[in-house]
Order: structure tokens, then C-alpha cells, then sequence
């Protein structure tokens, strides 16, 4: 890695971050509540208040690409910036990457379904996450736009770049945890009024299962060169995830490492069969 690669990867991480954790510490200030996402489809606030927390909150998502952004004009200028784009909106590829980014997303939650189940947990304590089916679509879409634009920043970029010096394996690493400490604060602040156990076993099944994630969106990077995959299948997560899981870590937060640990065994399984040096073919 150039040292001006290296600059330019400290350079996305501190934005990154600085971005992000800077508009949502100002919306959380200004009493930003985690809005349902039927109030948001109907565009109701309890005040203007709440209503500007809710944008700050929302500018602050693309914290990541707004730094993937600005890092990639200062490492490489307008060429980079073109390969960058060329690459977000990468979608002619084999249809086998589409059926992979809609049924792994969905076989690791129906799988956490399964164990909560065995492990006693009431049915009705899933599916519980207040969006009703028929918003399924815009709900998706919605995610594509918001969370899934953090792809050009995290795979986009510093995927990119720390696999100059490390390999697949190590990578997802470094960049897995980086993600999972990226979300911390909103995290904590989801979980703040169920207690400190709650907030530490929160932290902890969702950093395993960031960390996870960032192997297979690694894998999915890598055979493909697609950031527009990578912006679906993210959303794909958040949205299996939802419907099917809900707030179930909520209400039973040792939830959250089941999630994680299936999510573990698919990467054991591309681990195994396609190796850590690139994970890929």
C-alpha cells in the first residue's frame, strides 16, 4: 500500500466516523427517538424537533459515502472517482449473485428463528418489527437508499484499499470490526433503557455479527467488483432482518448472538471452500 493510500484510508476513517457520529450526537440531543417506519412513510413527527433530529440522524447514515467520496478524489482524482461509480452501478452479472443476496439474508434469520424456538422463545416475540408486509417493497427500497449507500465507503473504498496489504481473511477483520464500532453509538443508544447487561450483550452479538457479515460481503465484493450488490445485499440484511427477527434482541437480548453465530457458520462454509487468501474463485 502507497503512502498516499494510507493517507487516504486514514482520511476516509476519520470522516467516516467524524461525519456520522457528529450529526447523530446532535440528533440524539435534540431527543431523536427511533421513528417507526410507518411514521416515516407518513411523514409524521410529534414536532419540528423531533423532525430535524429525525434528518440529522439520517445525514449522518452517509457519513461513509460522503468519506468514500472525498477519500477516493484525494488518492486517485476524477479517474478513481469514475471507477468508483463504474462500480456502484455494476449490475450485469450472473443472476446467481441475486439469488445469493436474497436467500442468504433470509436463510440466516429463518435459521435464528429456528434456534430461538428451540431454545423456548415465544413465536409471537418474532416478526415483531412494526412494518406490515404490504411495506415490504418500499421498505427495501428505503434501505437501498439510506443504509446500503454506506457500501461505496466500506467496500467501495476501504475494502479496496486494506486488500492491497492484507489478504480476504484479515481484511474482513479489520473492516468488520471498524463497521461495528462505526455503529456503537446508535447501538447504545437503542439499548440504553434496558440496562448495562443488555447494552453489553447488544454490543457484543452485534459486533460478532458485523464482523461475520463483513466476510461475506467480502466474498460477494470480490467475485463480482459490484458496489450495487453490495448496496442490495445490505439492504437485503436489514430488511430480512426486520421482518422476520424484529425487535426480538430487545426483548430477549442473549437473541443477539444467535444471529451472529449462524451467520458465522456460512462464513466457515466460503472459508472452507473457497479459502482466506481472496475468497474468492
Amino acid at each position: 500500500m502507497q503512502n498516499k493510500e494510507k493517507k487516504g484510508l486514514l482520511l476516509f476513517l476519520g470522516l467516516a466516523f467524524g461525519i456520522s457520529w457528529l450529526f447523530w450526537l446532535i440528533a440524539f440531543g435534540l431527543g431523536y427517538r427511533d421513528i417507526s417506519f410507518v411514521d416515516i412513510t407518513r411523514w409524521e413527527f410529534a414536532n419540528s424537533e423531533e423532525k430535524t433530529a429525525f434528518l440529522l440522524f439520517r445525514i449522518g447514515i452517509y457519513g461513509p459515502l460522503l468519506a468514500g467520496l472525498i477519500a477516493t478524489i484525494f488518492v486517485s482524482g476524477t479517474q478513481g472517482l469514475k471507477g468508483l461509480f463504474s462500480r456502484i452501478f455494476k449490475w450485469n452479472v450472473s443472476w446467481k449473485w441475486y439469488f445469493y443476496l436474497i436467500f442468504i439474508p433470509l436463510g440466516i434469520s429463518l435459521v435464528s428463528v429456528l434456534v430461538g424456538l428451540i431454545l423456548g422463545v415465544p413465536l409471537e416475540d418474532f416478526f415483531s418489527g412494526g412494518v406490515p408486509l404490504s411495506l415490504i417493497l418500499f421498505f427495501f427500497l428505503y434501505q437501498v437508499f439510506t443504509s446500503g449507500l454506506e457500501e461505496p465507503g466500506w467496500r467501495g473504498f476501504a475494502l479496496e484499499k486494506l486488500q492491497k496489504r492484507f489478504n480476504a481473511e484479515k481484511t474482513s477483520w479489520i473492516l468488520g470490526l471498524v463497521w461495528a464500532i462505526w455503529h456503537y453509538p446508535y447501538v447504545i443508544f437503542l439499548y440504553s433503557d434496558t440496562g448495562f447487561f443488555a447494552i453489553i450483550m447488544s454490543l457484543a452479538g452485534f459486533s460478532m455479527a458485523i464482523i461475520a457479515q463483513t466476510f461475506i460481503f467480502t466474498w460477494f465484493y470480490n467475485n463480482t467488483r459490484s458496489i450495487f450488490i453490495a448496496i442490495l445485499f445490505h439492504a437485503m440484511l436489514n430488511t430480512s432482518t426486520t421482518f422476520l427477527l424484529g425487535e426480538i434482541t430487545i426483548v430477549h437480548p442473549v437473541m443477539g448472538i444467535i444471529p451472529a453465530l449462524v451467520t458465522w457458520g456460512a462464513v466457515l462454509i466460503l472459508l472452507k471452500r473457497f479459502g482466506g487468501e481472496r475468497l474468492a474463485k
